[in-house]
């Protein structure tokens, strides 16, 4: 029954929504409109629905649950002289027909304004906020069997980011600063102060161009973590440094590759310190127009949500989209996460595959199917679970 009042509710917000569009295409107002006064104002509506073999996120025991998701989001994006602005939002709405309690309501809003005051000086402001949450079973409830709903919290970062130099330089510095925090709500039966923090993170990079596609670089960085309520026992400050090359060859590949070393302290006399090898690596190749390969590789020491200091964390991911013909695309995308919690015999293996095939049955209306499925294995037997997740997409566009 619930699952019927959730699919009028869809039915009647798309015939809205398209009533609207006949609308403003009746009356003349398109993007077009808008741009001669300077900005783009773009609406969109994601709908689907999805069946969740283990909403739990458990080995045992595990509930599926039919689920739809409802994700409104607008773009406005402009540009007065030389100075670009975005306004982005997007939310995200998840009912579940056999388990309400699993429902969640998410909310992203971000704002960047760049500012190139001459072909010299370059200047990027940026703010992001999101009220999100953690699933069953993950982050501050990972393990804890009597959590029921997700877990709560809030985060928010600003960051400001400064290039001296023509992109035609040989050389330019890239010194950069952000700050960041999280706070969970005191409401949640998980909750604890250990996992709410403030961040600071200050670097500098240095690009020299050595060909006509290629460049050097060195990047240095330095993020401070401050946690509340823990004594300044988890408060850390993690160095890095690294080395390498960045690239554009006739657009046909991207890529950045980065190798250093990274180390991170602790305030705690009785917390060791770490130190790692640490890179970056980032590849976009397009052998066609249509058909584009990302392939990423990171290593980085991350700090742990709660119980160990920190995780030594290995990520590696490769993706595929192609277009088969002008309305039918299809992506292809696999993960693997390798966590080695520090002083401690923990470990954490997961992978997750992604498809997604879409139709565009009209140039506001596509519709799709996708499949995902996640897996993880750990050290501590009970953390570990499997689970696949099947949806019918919809995604409209104004």
């Amino acid at each position: 029954m619930k699952i019927l009042k959730h699919l009028l509710l869809i039915v009647s917000s798309i015939l809205t929504l398209f009533l609207f569009s006949s609308r403003v295409a009746a009356s003349e107002l398109s993007l077009e409109t808008s741009s001669e006064l300077g900005f783009n104002v773009i609406p969109s509506l994601s709908i689907n629905y999805k069946h969740d073999d283990n909403i739990t996120n458990t080995k045992n025991n595990q509930q599926a649950s039919n689920l739809i998701e409802i994700m409104p989001a607008l773009r406005i994006e402009g540009q007065k002289y030389n100075n670009k602005f975005i306004l982005d939002y997007t939310g995200q709405q998840a009912l579940y027909s056999e388990n309400a309690e699993n429902n969640y309501t998410d909310h992203q809003l971000k704002a960047e304004l760049n500012r190139a005051s001459n072909s010299r000086h370059q200047l990027a402001i940026s703010y992001q906020f999101n009220l999100a949450h953690d699933a069953v079973n993950t982050g501050i409830s990972e393990g804890n069997k009597q959590v029921t709903a997700p877990s709560r919290f809030y985060n928010q970062q600003v960051a400001l980011s400064y290039v001296y130099g023509r992109q035609s330089s040989q050389a330019r510095l890239k010194p950069r600063f952000s700050f960041n925090n999280k706070r969970y709500d005191k409401d949640n039966s998980s909750y604890t102060p250990m996992a709410d923090f403030n961040e600071y993170d200050y670097g500098l990079a240095f690009d020299y161009h050595i060909g006509a596609s290629l460049n050097l670089l060195l990047d240095i960085s330095n993020r401070v973590s401050n946690y509340q309520g823990t004594a300044n026992q988890k408060d850390s400050n993690n160095s890095l440094l690294y080395t390498g090359i960045h690239w554009n060859i006739s657009g046909k590949t991207q890529g950045i590759v980065k190798i250093g070393y990274e180390k991170i302290n602790f305030s705690d006399s009785h917390r060791e310190s770490q130190a790692n090898p640490s890179w970056d690596i980032g590849i976009n190749w397009h052998p066609k127009t249509y058909s584009i390969f990302n392939i990423n590789a990171t290593q980085k020491i991350t700090n742990a949500v709660t119980g160990t200091d920190s995780i030594e964390a290995n990520r590696k991911s490769i993706s595929w989209k192609h277009t088969w013909r002008y309305n039918l695309s299809s992506s292809l995308a696999y993960q693997h996460l390798n966590e080695t919690y520090q002083h401690s015999a923990r470990e954490d293996k997961s992978n997750a595959i992604n498809l997604m095939l879409s139709y565009q049955l009209r140039y506001w209306l596509a519709f799709g199917l996708s499949y995902e499925h996640q897996s993880k294995s750990s050290s501590e037997v009970h953390l570990g679970y499997d689970k696949s997740i099947y949806g019918l997409t919809s995604s409209l566009v104004f």
